[in-house]
């Protein structure tokens, strides 16, 4: 795949000379036009920032049903949405509302799950995915599904614990299940009710909304297997909190300018905590870091794929894809190129004359 990403690039930023690479601009449009055409990737909705600007945001190709992708296409984004999720845990924190470190049982005194340890499991534990429930001894997605944040907190009465509390990470959905039921009992109002509220309409994100299960006019999507893409039907299955909302790329623009800061709806201190894991781990709260400084998250619904990019630079990425459970994850892929190009064109000495130093864009 890094072969691809290079091909691209070339194809985009010319190969003759260093001199000449510096005098081309940023070209998301052409970058993500011949991915689309080298890969099959049916279509997918793309933004891209820098610093508090947006340099693109866009919309290419199709959906399952023909109707085209666009930058105001409503598109599932996964697990992207516990990055969210821990938005609002730490905006009931900064208020004073809740603890980090304080026992779940604290807020919700009716969690419980199979093993006696869990009365140990933090708040903070949930976001960092550490409480010790996981998969493997809770296998959420083969069970009978709740219909509400309330009904995924009481199943857990018959989860057990693959480790002891806070020692070790376990990539698992209802931990941010547990944390979205937090952010309801201690905010009094529904999840979907708070997050309009207070944490999109403030940042502009009009279209944002979150959903329990995938919606009757969900945008439809492919799987794609041996070379073809196949028009799925998304199961019916429980999302809210972990993987439930839904977005445009216009509203992700504004989703990874509140990331340098925490606009309107939080401090810079608590966006730095969640950003920030803890020594030795890579898992922060609800996106992942690595040692260069970049920070992650990719989303997968069976039929949609989601993944958002945060570059050292300043530069934010995010795609979402109407393709759903495959070997590689499309939108992941197609985002590590766009960072591969806008680190490309930043390393350029200089952008042509009359481009915006801001992603070297026209004006």
């Amino acid at each position: 795949m890094t072969r691809l990403f290079l091909v691209l690039a070339a194809v985009l930023l010319g190969t003759a000379t260093p001199a000449a690479a510096a005098a081309v601009p940023l070209d998301v449009d052409g970058y993500v036009r011949v991915y689309l055409d080298h890969t099959g990737l049916p279509g997918a909705a793309v933004a891209v920032t820098h610093g508090a600007d947006v340099v693109r945001v866009a919309g290419y190709g199709h959906d399952a049903a023909g109707a085209p992708i666009t930058a105001a296409t409503r598109l599932p984004v996964a697990s992207l949405s516990k990055s969210m999720t821990a938005f609002a845990v730490l905006q009931l924190a900064e208020a004073g509302r809740l603890g980090l470190d304080e026992p779940v049982t604290r807020y919700l005194p009716e969690f419980r799950v199979a093993d006696p340890r869990g009365a140990r499991i933090t708040v903070r534990m949930l976001l960092d995915q550490t409480s010790g429930m996981a998969d493997s001894a809770f296998p959420d997605l083969t069970l009978p599904q709740p219909h509400s944040l309330a009904e995924a907190v009481a199943r857990l009465r018959d989860a057990g614990l693959a480790d002891e509390p806070g020692a070790k990470f376990h990539y698992h959905n209802p931990n941010y299940e547990v944390a979205a039921r937090i952010v309801e009992v201690v905010a009094g109002q529904p999840f979907d009710g708070y997050l309009r509220t207070r944490l999109f309409e403030p940042l502009g994100m009009a279209a944002s909304t979150t959903v329990d299960e995938p919606p009757a006019d969900l945008s439809p999507g492919y799987v794609r297997a041996f070379g073809f893409a196949v028009p799925v039907t998304e199961p019916d299955w429980f999302t809210g909190g972990s993987h439930g909302v839904q977005t445009t790329a216009g509203d992700l623009a504004r989703w990874l300018i509140a990331q340098r800061d925490g606009g309107s709806v939080l401090s810079p201190s608590s966006v730095a905590l969640v950003h920030t894991p803890a020594p030795g781990r890579e898992y922060a709260l609800g996106w992942r870091a690595d040692p260069a400084g970049r920070l992650s998250h990719t989303g997968e619904w069976f039929s949609h794929t989601a993944a958002q990019i945060l570059l050292p630079d300043g530069h934010g990425i995010a795609v979402l894809a109407p393709t759903g459970l495959a070997l590689d994850n499309d939108a992941e892929t197609l985002a590590q190129g766009l960072a591969t190009l806008v680190q490309g064109v930043r390393r350029s000495s200089r952008c042509p004359p009359g481009w915006s130093r801001t992603g070297c864009s026209p004006g």
